[in-house]
């Protein structure tokens, strides 16, 4: 009996040691919600972290451009290509002899300057500039057939043409015909002369001479003394200056004496002679 009752007597107390569900839910939300609460407060803090960390990386990456130095701008599109340079032209050097190891020198390449402008364009022979108008100064060909007149003369009465021909690079044969009729003077000039350039035909300085003939008649009725019955016919000489241009246009003057040799005419009786005439050589 004692036995029993000992049983008996403990039974209460192992009912006692036994919780109710309601109590196990309260411990267990008592040690889960810590739990949860810690993992929670983890993660956001994480989150928290990543998106720091992305707005910075783009951040950095939008103010590279700026902070960058001169030079160093981010590649944009494409830009073409420039065309590449000349080739150049090739210069051989040929040294002297005697220079050992010298004689072995490679081509020199040289780039050509850039053409900005047609050659047909620009005054020059074979490549070295010139200037315009002054190329016949470095031709050896020269202009053959020239006609000229006095266009200023022909405002005060005398009318006048003349062609010359060059039979060589500095020697022409010319000939002339003037019809004078000035102040109540009338009457003709016809001139055959042999001009020689000093350096060119049509060109430089040059000496003339030839024959003349001149016939000039005084209207005036009150005149006993005025030649009229022959011309003056004789040899002149002069002395010029012939300037020429590309276009064949030239200006020259010549002035020197005329001495006529018909019967009754003597050394005093010397008259000024020249000319002033502008034309066209081909």
């Amino acid at each position: 009996m004692s036995g029993t009752n000992q049983f008996l007597s403990n039974r209460p107390a192992a009912a006692n040691t036994r919780q109710s569900p309601v109590k196990l839910i309260r411990t267990a939300s008592s040690v889960v919600e810590p739990m949860l609460a810690s993992r929670l407060l983890y993660c956001s803090r994480m989150n928290l972290v990543r998106h720091v960390a992305t707005a910075m990386i783009v951040l950095v990456a939008a103010a590279a451009p700026v902070l960058a130095q001169p030079g160093t701008e981010a590649p944009s599109e494409p830009q073409p290509q420039p065309p590449p340079p000349s080739e150049g032209t090739v210069v051989v050097i040929q040294p002297e002899g005697g220079q050992g190891a010298a004689s072995a020198q490679p081509p020199v390449r040289a780039v050509v300057a850039p053409m900005n402008e047609d050659w047909q364009n620009v005054s020059h022979i074979n490549g070295q500039i010139v200037k315009v108008g002054e190329r016949g100064d470095y031709l050896v060909k020269y202009k053959k057939t020239n006609i000229s007149s006095n266009p200023i003369g022909w405002m005060f009465g005398f009318y006048g043409v003349s062609v010359s021909h060059a039979v060589s690079p500095n020697i022409a044969v010319r000939g002339d015909a003037n019809w004078i009729d000035v102040d109540g003077e009338s009457g003709y000039e016809i001139g055959l002369t042999v001009p020689i350039y000093f350096k060119r035909a049509y060109q430089g300085p040059f000496l003339e001479g030839g024959i003349m003939v001149r016939q000039v008649d005084n209207d005036d009725e009150g005149c006993f003394d005025c030649m009229k019955d022959s011309p003056n016919v004789g040899p002149q000489v002069m002395f010029g200056w012939s300037w020429l241009f590309d276009s064949g246009a030239n200006v020259a003057f010549a002035f020197g004496a005329f001495r006529p040799m018909n019967d009754g005419k003597d050394k005093n009786d010397v008259e000024p002679a020249g000319y002033f005439r502008i034309g066209y050589a081909y």
